[in-house]
């Protein structure tokens, strides 16, 4: 990191700083703003919330004077605001990739429908996108990776959100020269699949969260998507629908996470999985073909082998995600980014029995929650990925309870960006 606080002392020593834009002023918004605010050579230079409350809470939040913010939706008033080196705040999104002062654009709404359209037009006006909004990335981050690279701009996910701290430990673990055979996390939440807002309402707001968003948690939707992301980008599947996910401490995830004929749970490897009793960390499971390896494993207290595990015990959400500013505006390289292709997906499964006609509530909601299987299962059976649905999506046929839903027993928002993004992901092949 050292290098990173070089490189921006430099561009400080030229009367210069990364600025960035954020989009969604959120608990982990509003935590970056104030991480960022203490960044010599990096600014949060625009906020953007529809509730202008919020954004203006942001800023105040890390100490940033009143007469320093600017309310405006004008480009011209934000273009002078920003040089003055002041910051502007607005609940016109469209804001945060005008401004030419602005060099990327964190997305930190999870929310899939608008992500997608926030991710492409960002694209399009050569802004790096960094994405605090997995739910997005699971469904449709190939096609927008694909056309991130294609206009020479860097689209990624984020250090401290679990998907990318997997992700450090794989690329660990692969350049050192280990043979990667499974990844996970830690359940954070106690896992209710049929969980909803009502529910927990009341702990959700004690927290500081959306009532939705710690039903995601809850309800496993959140771990599933994470998990597909984690997935798209090493080319990893879940052994069974849904993971296995085991209770067990740290010590016991290498012999677990061993084929059955091994003794453990595992039909495969190369699977993504979740654990409950290590949160908040991530893992990563690895084994080496030669006995110095193994010896010198054993004398480095890793275990008796043949597989070891790589653990982080902590993961920093978005006071991490400074370093993926840096990087992708830097140096541009992607914390992760679904390089694979869409191998893995989060479908979507009936919380309780559900009747044709009503509109579905998606990620969160008190009707859905997610599973995540390979995309390969997805298609053959034509399940339903869950960040499909937006507020528009209608059943035409009755659900049961624990059913999966597919394609045809729902009739889709097909004017959606995400919709069309999807679609044409599929008929690419990404």
């Amino acid at each position: 990191m050292f290098r990173m606080k070089n490189k921006l002392d430099e561009l400080v020593s030229r009367g210069e700083q990364i600025r960035i834009a954020l989009v969604g002023a959120g608990k982990m918004g509003t935590g970056l703003v104030n991480q960022i605010s203490r960044i010599k050579g990096m600014t949060t230079s625009i906020i953007v919330d529809e509730k202008i409350d919020k954004a203006y809470h942001a800023l105040d939040s890390a100490g940033i004077k009143k007469e320093d913010i600017i309310k405006t939706n004008s480009i011209q008033q934000a273009e002078l605001a920003l040089s003055k080196n002041k910051f502007v705040i607005t609940d016109d999104y469209t804001l945060s990739y005008r401004l030419d002062k602005i060099q990327g654009v964190v997305d930190a709404t999870g929310n899939p429908p608008f992500g997608a359209q926030l991710a492409m037009e960002s694209i399009e006006h050569y802004k790096h996108i960094i994405m605090l909004n997995v739910e997005c990335d699971a469904v449709v981050g190939p096609i927008i990776y694909d056309y991130a690279r294609k206009n020479n701009v860097v689209y990624t996910g984020t250090a401290g959100d679990e998907p990318g701290a997997i992700m450090e430990l794989a690329n660990f673990a692969v350049g050192a020269g280990f043979n990667l055979l499974a990844v996970g996390k830690g359940k954070n939440n106690p896992l209710d699949n049929y969980a909803t807002e009502d529910d927990l309402r009341e702990e959700a707001i004690s927290k500081g969260l959306y009532p939705k968003m710690l039903t995601a948690f809850v309800d496993g939707t959140n771990t599933m998507l994470e998990l597909t992301s984690v997935a798209n980008a090493l080319g990893f599947t879940p052994d069974v629908l849904g993971c296995h996910g085991v209770t067990a401490d740290i010590k016991e995830i290498p012999s677990l996470f061993s084929l059955k004929e091994q003794g453990g749970i595992l039909n495969n490897y190369r699977v993504v999985d979740f654990c409950f009793g290590i949160a908040p960390g991530v893992f990563a499971v690895v084994t080496h073909d030669t006995k110095e390896v193994h010896d010198l494993m054993d004398y480095l207290s890793m275990g008796k082998g043949p597989n070891y595990v790589l653990y982080r015990p902590y993961h920093l959400t978005s006071l991490e995600t400074p370093i993926t500013i840096y990087e992708a505006i830097v140096e541009h390289d992607p914390t992760i980014a679904p390089e694979k292709g869409q191998v893995s997906d989060t479908i979507t499964v009936a919380k309780r029995d559900l009747k044709a006609g009503q509109y579905l509530e998606g990620i969160g909601g008190k009707d859905v929650f997610g599973k995540i299987t390979s995309h390969i299962d997805q298609r053959n059976r034509k399940l339903l990925p869950i960040a499909l649905i937006t507020k528009k999506t209608k059943l035409k046929t009755d659900v049961k309870k624990d059913e999966l839903i597919t394609y045809d027993m729902v009739e889709l928002e097909e004017e959606q960006i995400i919709t069309k993004l999807r679609k044409k992901q599929d008929e690419l092949g990404l």
